[in-house]
């Protein structure tokens, strides 16, 4: 079984690029990776804006570089990724476990049912329901947009997006190691614009600007369920060449427009 160091490479931030005549939308580009157990680590910029020279794409590097710092890399964002990261879910599901298997098992004693070892095996079932039940409703919970991370990528998505890339952030285990991963994705917005635009004036008829400010919020979100492959299969053709995935028009209509259009199978 591959690892994530199998993956990522023996440095603690590394990147991968796919070699691609033509790239088609929703095609991963680059990803770089950082330890967020280490403060001092960062993404590689230097590298990231060598391999987005090699892609053709001009931007302005201090621009970028700064939005990026103050969307993910700040302190506090960073610690809120970590309290929110599988490591520190994994741990809390530990303590949570023991924690209620000792506070049901005393209340059991303590009202002196059954014998030792049928106690033991109905505190141990119940505290193992519970905990289940409470790890599905977290892990429920991060499938849906994380409005301190996705929606900070907004700026940085408003300027790549124009270059067809789109970004996203999500985190790993490696080991002890809770690794974050800035994903590049390739996706020309000119169809969804159009689509979603033409959509967003039969329900509100409002302009295409705010067609384009949907695209650039969500980019973000999108990436992050793309690349973990949570996206559900798309019935309607969509913009994703060659995949049955949505593409983001129909994300934002079916999920954030909560529109009755049957894009994704078993909605």
């Amino acid at each position: 079984m591959m690892t994530m160091e199998d993956l990522l490479g023996e440095k603690p931030m590394s990147w991968l690029l796919l070699a691609l005549a033509e790239p088609l939308n929703g095609q991963v580009l680059m990803v770089l990776s950082m330890d967020n157990n280490c403060s001092a680590t960062s993404f590689d910029m230097e590298l990231c804006a060598e391999k987005l020279k090699s892609l053709g794409v001009q931007v302005a590097a201090d621009e970028w570089r700064r939005l990026i710092q103050d969307a993910v890399l700040t302190p506090e964002v960073r610690r809120y990724m970590f309290y929110n990261s599988r490591v520190f879910q994994i741990a809390i599901a530990v303590v949570f476990y023991v924690s209620l298997w000792t506070n049901i098992y005393s209340m059991v004693r303590l009202c002196s049912f059954g014998r030792y070892w049928e106690a033991s095996v109905l505190v141990t079932l119940a505290a193992v329901v519970v905990t289940v039940v409470v790890i599905l409703v977290i892990d429920r919970r991060q499938r849906k947009i994380n409005m301190n991370t996705d929606v900070r990528l907004a700026a940085v998505n408003e300027i790549f997006i124009k270059h067809s890339l789109i970004l996203g952030i999500t985190d790993a285990l490696d080991g002890p190691h809770n690794i974050l991963q800035l994903w590049f994705v390739h996706f020309s917005p000119e169809r969804c614009l159009q689509s979603l635009s033409a959509h967003i004036t039969d329900l509100q008829r409002t302009r295409e600007v705010m067609a384009q400010q949907l695209l650039v919020i969500f980019s973000g979100c999108y990436v992050r369920l793309l690349v973990t492959g949570q996206l559900p299969r798309a019935v309607a053709g969509g913009h994703l060449e060659q995949s049955s995935e949505p593409c983001l028009c129909q994300f934002i209509e079916t999920t954030v427009l909560n529109t009755h259009r049957s894009w994704f199978m078993g909605r």
